[in-house]
């Protein structure tokens, strides 16, 4: 059998990511943080462990938005391409070379959601961070 095989870019292309076997799980973020880096309503985050995930193209621009979490970014396009934690390497699902292989499974930070924002899609939905 074949590994599942996520490949991931910028919009310029000088970041490429790859991604190997299943995600852990897909989230849609409502925190501020996510709205402030992205200029949305929310993102996207597909999560998988550290060692699943490798840049196989060019380096990360860091910036370190919490105490726990690194947000990478393309230092040439400004692209969004990672959140790295202790334990796991999330993508945003948008910079995926096909995301509509990836099931989002539960919306976090759901007390910023914005008011335009609607969450009748069934997922479970959590105040804060999720109890994964």
């Amino acid at each position: 059998m074949t590994e599942l095989i996520h490949k991931a870019s910028c919009m310029c292309g000088e970041i490429e990511l790859e991604a190997r076997g299943k995600p852990n799980y897909a989230e849609y973020c409502h925190c501020k943080t996510c709205q402030q880096s992205s200029g949305s309503s929310f993102m996207v985050w597909v999560v998988f462990d550290k060692d699943k995930v490798k840049i196989t193209k060019g380096s990360l621009k860091l910036y370190a938005s919490s105490s726990r979490l690194k947000r990478g970014f393309c230092a040439t396009c400004g692209s969004n391409m990672s959140i790295h934690s202790e334990k796991c390497f999330d993508i945003p699902i948008g910079a995926l070379e096909d995301p509509d292989k990836i099931e989002i499974t539960q919306h976090i930070w759901v007390k910023r959601a914005l008011k335009h924002v609607y969450l009748d899609d069934g997922l479970p939905k959590y105040d804060e961070g999720a109890p994964n």
